[in-house]
């Protein structure tokens, strides 16, 4: 359905004096366009930058090994050898995406459409307002939509939780016997997960290094649609901080934003842009729907995940909380008066990095399988 028509502009007809029209009793522009909602993420990823220079450089090392120890060896009264560690792995996180945010306001043409100085001011004020609005609507988009996707098979970093079994054996009478059981079912995989990142592997990064995780540095960002699935009844009993696992709802993003990325150049029906992209003058959003038949570049959208009650849905995923770092470079914001034609040109100029996991965190994808 379409948006309604803007108001026309024609004045009623005064009831009593036909010749003349009721007037404009007030006019109020909506200010609280944008709340906080899914920000907490990229929120809790920022990390400044500075203008010097462009480039975070991240060292990972691995375990080293023991040996036998044997006091009067040839060997160990050699003190001269050496064991130096081996080359660290070296990930560069790189300030190079630059966007601006434009908008034009005048103080003298525009006026005349008000008929109080205090509308005419609120009016310019949210035009204003909306370049920071603007901004926190693409940081939380292009995060959220990123995390919903990025995967990785290194490792064990794809997890599937068995639920099959379960799903033959529901029927309409035992409904809440059937969503306990997958609750619970999730709950023991997911704890099984965490513990195996407890302890120390090689199998919860990207590199291959010994690593041991603690449990307070993980977060889990959990879709929507299956915590909504798991709190009509696991809530009370297994996800609650006294339960098994607890879920915090600044973890948890819409369905939308998880899927798998696409690697072709024609949407399908249902795909959703990957970051912000105008198509034939459309402009979309990362995380909403990009019309069927589209060309794009690989890469740039996404098939959504398969609903909860489908195989190969994604549940969650585990990350550390520093896995994907936000680097802000520089935010400023710049205006240009036009003595010319009386206007205001003002433009809000930011960057920030190309996203990308850690090789050296985890970036676990944890999946249904109902098949």
């Amino acid at each position: 359905m379409s948006a309604p028509a803007t108001w026309g502009g024609s004045l009623k007809t005064n009831e009593i004096f036909t010749s003349i029209y009721n007037m404009i009793i007030s006019q109020q522009v909506y200010a609280d366009n944008i709340g906080r909602t899914f920000t907490s993420l990229v929120d809790r990823a920022r990390v400044d930058g500075t203008l010097f220079g462009d480039t975070y450089l991240k060292y990972a090392t691995n375990a080293l090994e023991t040996y036998a120890f044997s006091p009067d060896t040839s060997d160990q009264l050699n003190v001269l050898s050496t064991n130096r560690p081996a080359d660290p792995h070296v990930q560069a996180i790189t300030l190079d995406v630059f966007r601006q945010i434009p908008i034009t306001i005048d103080n003298y043409f525009s006026k005349r459409a008000f008929s109080t100085e205090t509308a005419f001011a609120d009016f310019n004020s949210v035009c204003l307002q909306w370049l920071r609005d603007t901004k926190r609507i693409y940081d939380a988009t292009t995060y959220n939509a990123y995390i919903g996707t990025v995967a990785t098979a290194e490792g064990s970093q794809s997890q599937e939780i068995d639920l099959t079994g379960i799903t033959a054996s529901a029927t309409t009478t035992d409904d809440e016997a059937y969503e306990r059981l997958v609750a619970e079912r999730i709950a023991e995989g997911l704890s099984n997960i965490i513990t195996e990142m407890k302890d120390i592997g090689t199998g919860y990064n990207d590199l291959g290094y010994y690593r041991a995780y603690d449990p307070s540095d993980l977060v889990i960002v959990w879709n929507a649609e299956w915590v909504h699935k798991l709190r009509k009844v696991g809530l009370p009993t297994i996800f609650n901080k006294d339960g098994l696992l607890e879920i915090k709802d600044e973890n948890v993003l819409p369905a939308k934003y998880f899927g798998t990325v696409n690697a072709g150049t024609t949407t399908s029906a249902g795909d959703r842009a990957l970051r912000e992209m105008k198509i034939s003058n459309k402009h979309y959003w990362a995380g909403e729907v990009v019309a069927t038949g589209s060309t794009v570049t690989a890469k740039s959208t996404y098939s959504p995940t398969p609903a909860v009650d489908e195989d190969g849905s994604i549940i969650c995923k585990i990350m550390h909380k520093n896995s994907v770092p936000y680097m802000s470079g520089f935010e400023t914001e710049t205006t240009f008066i036009n003595g010319k034609n009386l206007s205001e040109n003002h433009y809000l100029t930011f960057g920030h990095n190309t996203l990308q996991y850690l090789y050296n965190c985890p970036m676990v994808t944890v999946t249904a399988g109902l098949s």
